[in-house]
């Protein structure tokens, strides 16, 4: 299998930091959160192939990065070839997928969240399932979900029967990532209809079309948005 992540983002929220490095280049416990997730996908059987989108403002640094990075993995930077905004997670994703010409299932994984949950894990429930699925996290606290995050609802056998998109009264403390392996049956939604911004927009879209599973981990996971995450993650990960 293939792993996508997702790295070309600004960061804005964690200026004047992410003026002059990519913000999945910021160092987390004496290293990149990127090298973090590498190391990670690095101890999977299963994936075989990384490819990680970048702006190309910061083509230098991550150029740098992977020299000195040692991976049993082959790797790939995939730039979106602007100096502006980034395009939207989802723009990207479709934009790698017509790229690479991607006909299988795919990993997709966030360059500004730290996880520590077994990737083939993920995997082989996924195979089990043949459907699209998303890892997910219990916060364990509703309040701290608000205007936040995406929260979904589960049914018994962990299915996804609801999403919302920081909602400001959440159902559940159930928190999507933006970590997912989408079905090569579902890559088409891609192109499906116009997504504005969030990759929640297409966990939305295909829970109205087909089913999409959740697969609940346990561990620690950070999603660094702000610098206050981004202090919690350094104390905590």
């Amino acid at each position: 299998m293939k792993a996508f992540i997702l790295g070309s983002g600004f960061g804005t929220r964690l200026y004047p930091l992410t003026k002059v490095i990519p913000k999945t280049l910021i160092e987390v416990k004496g290293k990149p959160m990127l090298g973090h997730i590498l190391e990670n996908l690095d101890k999977s059987k299963q994936i075989d192939e990384i490819y990680i989108g970048y702006n190309i403002k910061f083509e230098k640094q991550f150029k740098y990065f992977l020299r000195n990075f040692k991976s049993k993995k082959k790797i790939e930077l995939v730039t979106n070839k602007t100096i502006s905004e980034s395009p939207s997670s989802i723009g990207a994703i479709n934009s790698f997928v017509k790229l690479k010409n991607i006909q299988e299932d795919l990993l997709i994984l966030a360059g500004d969240s730290l996880f520590d949950f077994d990737v083939d894990k993920f995997i082989n429930f996924h195979k089990k399932r043949d459907d699209t699925c998303v890892a997910i996290y219990d916060i364990k606290d509703k309040k701290r979900v608000v205007k936040k995050y995406g929260v979904v609802e589960l049914d018994k056998i962990g299915k996804i029967i609801g999403f919302e998109e920081k909602p400001e009264h959440p159902k559940t403390s159930l928190v999507a990532t933006l970590c997912y392996i989408l079905s090569t049956y579902d890559l088409h939604h891609l192109d499906k209809k116009a997504f504005k911004e969030n990759a929640g927009e297409l966990i939305e879209h295909l829970i109205d079309h087909e089913d999409v599973f959740g697969f609940l981990f346990d561990g620690k996971w950070f999603d660094i948005g702000t610098r206050e995450d981004l202090e919690r993650a350094r104390k905590e990960f």
